[in-house]
């Protein structure tokens, strides 16, 4: 693929001229002298780059709103604006709302009832401190971080092949958040878990190694072939680089690695400083299973593949005389064309015979779709059930032994140099671990280079950026948290706080967030709990202001009303299967496949006969585990997930698109899952309620939009069940009188018209959207 090269930054192309092309580097220390455009107090007085200083709260008229100091900055902005706050959400909508922010699942009918029967003035901060308890937490918030960390279970590009033991690193994050462990811990355990690790067996503190697979989220090519060992050591330290300046710092640090940044005060041999803290980090599977573990595993495939074995060889043998005779067809054309150049031994065919010898190598070799397409319907129909019975033992086969997905230090470092153009081929100046100048405090400038005790290694650049006073760190989860509260960060951009982004809405209150996150311990739940029991938070979608309001402020960004927001791809079918009964709340474990339509796959997978390709998990209560536990492949995914926007992985993704298009309606009308959930959960309602309509409709709404539905809601459910039966029964009528086999009018058409019934609730605005 065609790159646009940039321009060598004028500084260094000077130097270079000056001391007379071509040199290489490392020959004459003064190439060592990176020239660089000093960074200016004025570089350093924005916004992002001065540390976060506690700003007094501002006094407010209205201190009836405030409930946490949050309000206060807000309410401060609303006032000066001359307008009002929207007013207080009713409290199945609040419930809704906290508990798909929380938890990413619907509020059960039970929850519903009891925090309306909570007569207590606390009773919704109860509600919250029973969600942030719930381990449904971390499963909802993980989903965050994996995104912005790139996180899947294959690497990407052509072959994408699979990362087996990467499942850990997404248990990893889940538990921690559960836990909340503290975001600076939580920081330097996955950028330098294994050095804190060092001196102790990794059976010890196997989640310390497992943590640092977040210096891994990222796609690779796979070594191998006609691939450069240096150019893919480099696409691995620029991978690694990359995930600390989006996800940590908040800044667009990889379009320095080819030119000094445009726009931002980084340059070129800041990014390769950065990128040498990695410079000895090589990707590293570590084991950890233990000796019980490793016995039972080999009992287990032995056992498995002496039946494999038999089986194998009878699909071999069917196909042997098929696959001779294509071979011996194929040489007989092929004969006059390569018979000089096959005929010569290999060790004396000149160039030319060599190309033509591998190419007829290439043309005789005998496909599996040539076999398929050549055997006689007896033999096609044996040897698919051959296969089938093959992969279904296969699918049973054990898991790989249990490995850290993790990296480790190699040793010694590979010097680090600025590369000219990002080419690993032009090398240009030497340069040792430091972080961009921008961040580094003039007064202290040892202790913001990476020169701490220990080296200048992983470690180090973890203690710099959790620092208490460090001056992004804490701003950008900050910012994090609080989108997904409100639908939009206080800085929109929150991959970029750099000159081109956009400047904070609210700076005085994105500061006291930071500054209060760190005194508290760095306690992610803590910022939880200031954002959700905010007035702010707890405010209708529909604001008191009318025209005004939105003529002063079309895109809310004063937060006067809350945002009303679509649920995301995951929290979609994970809400349509709580709300059906059949969602398997089974915690953590290897990645699950679910069945998937094989138009999805085929096309994806370049080698491999299609029947093979995408083994799906052989236990079907698997298929409705939660959404996080499903199988991230980069280059396939869930119709319903590629519909409603769920990222590619292939870069950091800090906010999720919201599109409106066509597909997504038929998916949700016409899809075989959203069929498959409302089919049961017509059955779980039919088990609940029996077959009274009122009860069916009222359990309906419970479950499907966390509240009781309306007397003209009841009324229009009833009509449409009545109807809908009627209508199947008469569609019954002409199929049996045309000769299909008797059913029962009454009870088939009943059920049918609920599962229609159902079907149109997971189909309603209401329930993909939170007020």
């Amino acid at each position: 693929m065609h790159r646009c090269r940039p321009l060598i930054p004028t500084g260094l192309l000077l130097a270079a001229i000056a001391a007379g092309l071509p040199r290489a580097a490392g020959d004459d220390p003064a190439v060592n002298q990176v020239p660089e455009r000093p960074i200016t107090e004025q570089d350093r007085a924005h916004w992002s780059f001065r540390r976060p200083a506690r700003p007094a709260v501002p006094a407010v008229k209205n201190t009836g709103a405030v409930c946490t100091p949050v309000d206060a900055f807000l309410l401060a902005r609303i006032e000066a604006a001359g307008l009002a706050a929207a007013p207080g959400a009713d409290r199945p909508t609040l419930l809704r709302r906290v508990t798909f922010d929380l938890t990413g699942l619907p509020p059960t009918p039970n929850a519903l009832d009891e925090f309306l029967r909570d007569s207590r003035p606390d009773a919704y901060e109860h509600a919250v401190d029973r969600l942030l308890a719930s381990p449904h937490y971390g499963e909802r918030w993980a989903q965050h971080w994996l995104d912005v960390v790139r996180y899947a279970e294959t690497n990407g590009y052509e072959a994408d092949g699979e990362r087996p033991h990467a499942w850990r690193y997404r248990d990893y994050v889940i538990d921690a958040l559960n836990d909340d462990k503290p975001y600076d811990r939580f920081l330097t355990e996955q950028l330098a878990g294994d050095l804190l690790a060092r001196g102790r067996e990794p059976l010890d503190c196997p989640e310390l190694r497992i943590a640092t697979g977040f210096n891994r989220c990222g796609p690779v090519h796979v070594v191998g072939g006609n691939t450069d060992p240096e150019v893919n050591r480099q696409e691995v330290l620029t991978e690694m680089t990359a995930t600390v300046g989006s996800a940590l710092l908040g800044l667009t640090v990889g379009c320095a690695r080819c030119h000094d940044h445009k726009f931002d005060p980084i340059s070129q041999a800041d990014y390769y400083r950065l990128q040498a803290f990695f410079a000895a980090t090589e990707p590293k599977d570590i084991d950890i299973a233990r000796p019980e573990q490793r016995a039972a595993h080999e009992r287990r495939t032995e056992e498995l593949e002496a039946r494999l074995a038999p089986l194998r060889k009878q699909v071999d043998q069917l196909e042997a005389p098929y696959r001779k005779r294509l071979s011996d067809e194929k040489k007989a054309r092929l004969e006059s064309m390569y018979r000089e150049a096959l005929e010569v031994s290999a060790d004396k065919r000149d160039p030319e015979q060599k190309k033509l010898a591998e190419h007829a190598q290439i043309l005789l070799k005998v496909t599996w779709d040539e076999i398929v397409a050549a055997l006689t319907p007896q033999d096609r129909e044996r040897r698919a059930a051959g296969r089938a019975e093959i992969h279904g033992l296969e699918a049973q086969l054990p898991l790989p032994l249990a490995e850290a997905w993790s990296v480790a230090d190699a040793g010694h470092a590979v010097p680090t140099h600025l590369l000219m153009r990002g080419d690993p081929k032009h090398k240009g100046p030497k340069l040792e671990p430091a972080v961009p100048r921008v961040l580094v405090d003039p007064a202290a400038p040892a202790a913001g280079c990476g020169q701490e005790p220990g080296g200048a290694d992983r470690l180090a650049l973890a203690r710099w950026l959790t620092r208490p006073d460090h001056p992004l760190t804490a701003r950008v989860l900050v910012n994090r948290v609080w989108q997904h509260h409100f639908g939009r960060g206080l800085v929109r951009m929150p991959n970029d706080f750099g000159l081109r982004g956009e400047a904070p809405s609210h700076p005085e209150l994105l500061d006291w967030l930071a500054c209060e996150f760190v005194e508290h311990g760095w306690s992610i739940k803590h910022l939880h709990r200031l954002m959700v029991l905010s007035g702010a938070y707890r405010q209708a979608s529909h604001g008191a202001g009318g025209a005004l309001a939105q003529q002063a402020d079309p895109e809310n960004r004063l937060l006067a009303r809350m945002n009303r927001r679509r649920l995301d791809a995951e929290a979609i079918r994970d809400s349509m299967l709580a709300t059906a009964g059949t969602l398997n709340e089974e915690r953590g474990g290897p990645m699950v496949r679910v069945p998937l339509e094989p138009a999805v796959y085929e096309l994806i997978f370049t080698e491999g006969e299609p029947d093979g390709l995408w083994r799906v998990t052989p236990d079907a209560r698997e298929h409705s585990r939660r959404s996080i536990y499903l199988f991230a492949k980069r280059n396939v995914r869930l119709p319903l997930f590629e519909a409603f926007d769920q990222p590619d992985t292939l870069s950091s993704c800090p906010v999720r698109a919201v599109s409106t298009f066509a597909p997504q309606a038929l998916i949700l009308m016409n899809g075989p899952f959203a069929h498959e959930q409302s089919q049961a959960f017509a059955a779980r309602l039919l088990r609940e309620c029996g077959r009274d309509p009122a009860a069916l409709i009222d359990r309906a709404y419970r479950l499907a939009l966390g509240r009781p539905p309306g007397p003209a809601e009841v009324s229009m459910g009833r009509d449409f069940l009545a109807e809908q039966s009627e209508r199947i029964q008469r569609g019954v009528s002409a199929a049996q009188a045309s000769g299909a086999a008797p059913v029962s009018h009454t009870d088939a058409s009943d059920a049918a018209a609920l599962a229609d019934f159902c079907l149109a609730m997971f189909n309603r605005n209401e329930f993909l959207y939170v007020p």
